[in-house]
């Protein structure tokens, strides 16, 4: 009724206690959202829908999904899958440190400990690990035998570069695109 005529407090009572209810799955969310203008529950949905696997997903529920929502999804989850699949098979730069004695050794140690760690967890087809917490892992993560030095300034280039990063930035980035869409129906 608060959309109907237009009336902004039910409208608000109606979205809120909406917001707790049991049975308002993320692929209904988002048809209302679309339908009544919701903006507000636009991010949290999208983003949990991304973090799920999209063959997790039910028929009926994409079908729910609005057509513009649906192809965004899509989109920027190969846009993540791509990105993630070339930080696997590229490895980052070994910066060789000031006092290294051995950087042709720190260097092949570095792109095997790569190989090993967080390109394993970047294609890893059983549990997806976000960029953050690849980073977080790798930062406390023991590289011997690349020595200290070595290690400190490669993982601070990568965490410098924002490559593992650049999944957030793919999605509020279609997140921009879809408010404006939205605010224009």
């Amino acid at each position: 009724m608060g959309a109907i005529f237009d009336i902004e407090v039910a409208k608000s009572h109606a979205i809120h206690h909406l917001e707790t209810h049991p049975d308002l799955n993320l692929t209904t969310k988002l048809k209302l959202c679309h339908r009544f203008r919701i903006i507000t529950w636009l991010p949290p949905t999208f983003k949990a829908l991304v973090s799920q696997p999209i063959e997790g997903l039910n028929p009926l529920g994409l079908g729910q999904i609005p057509t513009q929502i649906l192809h965004a999804l899509i989109q920027v989850k190969h846009r993540i899958t791509t990105h993630r699949l070339t930080l696997a098979a590229v490895t980052p730069p070994a910066i060789a440190g000031f006092s290294c004695l051995t950087p042709a050794t720190c260097t092949f140690e570095w792109e095997s400990a790569w190989k090993e760690g967080p390109a394993e967890m970047l294609r890893h087809p059983d549990i997806f690990y976000s960029g953050r917490k690849i980073l977080a892992e790798l930062m406390s993560a023991d590289l011997s035998p690349v020595c200290q030095d070595c290690g400190e300034m490669s993982v601070f280039n990568v965490q410098d570069s924002g490559c593992l990063l650049r999944e957030d930035i793919f999605v509020e980035e279609m997140l921009g695109e879809l408010r404006i869409w939205l605010m224009n129906q």
